[in-house]
């Protein structure tokens, strides 16, 4: 290769690498909040704080009872985030929630993973609808919601005929129109 087509070729890879998105250009706050990606990786209580307009609390992503959250959701679920119901059917949002517990259970980890499709003219079968006392517009179903224990050995239980923990799915899952 001469050297007029190697920096052609060098020229060329660095404007693809430079107009392609990235990962590592994307921002998150100190929060846990990437607008830009559209998720949020921290704790329960900062995501709260978050929506809220309060200042963030450190953390340790090693600390016992605390829950930590991942969310992602895609472009048509972003209304949701300044309390407007999302801009189109099939938005969705996903969560997984995480504690590392304490006491007699220090070791394992809880884990908890949902996922929430709006829907607002057809029920999605199979789905838990979620009421709208609940979260504050009707439409939104429950797709995906599974809880399991990780032991410290790195054994996991899932936990059968999950108990809808409301509360926790509140806190997760909100936007801040689903304040109460």
């Amino acid at each position: 290769m001469t050297a007029r087509r190697k920096y052609l070729f060098i020229f060329l890879l660095l404007i693809m690498m430079s107009s392609l998105p990235s990962v590592a250009s994307a921002k998150t706050d100190e929060y846990g909040y990437n607008a830009e990606a559209r998720t949020f990786k921290g704790t329960l209580v900062n995501w709260e704080a978050f929506m809220q307009g309060l200042p963030p609390t450190t953390f340790d992503w090693k600390a016992t009872d605390v829950i930590f959250i991942q969310r992602k959701w895609d472009k048509l679920f972003d209304p949701m985030i300044q309390g407007i119901p999302p801009s189109g059917a099939g938005a969705w949002q996903k969560a997984a929630l995480w504690e590392y517990l304490s006491g007699d259970k220090l070791g394992w980890t809880w884990h908890q993973a949902l996922e929430v499709v709006y829907s607002p003219d057809e029920p999605i079968p199979g789905a838990v609808e979620l009421k709208p006392e609940e979260i504050g517009f009707t439409g939104f179903y429950l797709v995906v919601q599974k809880e399991w224990l990780v032991d410290p050995n790195g054994e996991q239980t899932e936990i059968p005929d999950v108990n809808i923990k409301k509360s926790i799915i509140k806190r997760a899952l909100k936007g801040q129109g689903w304040k109460h």
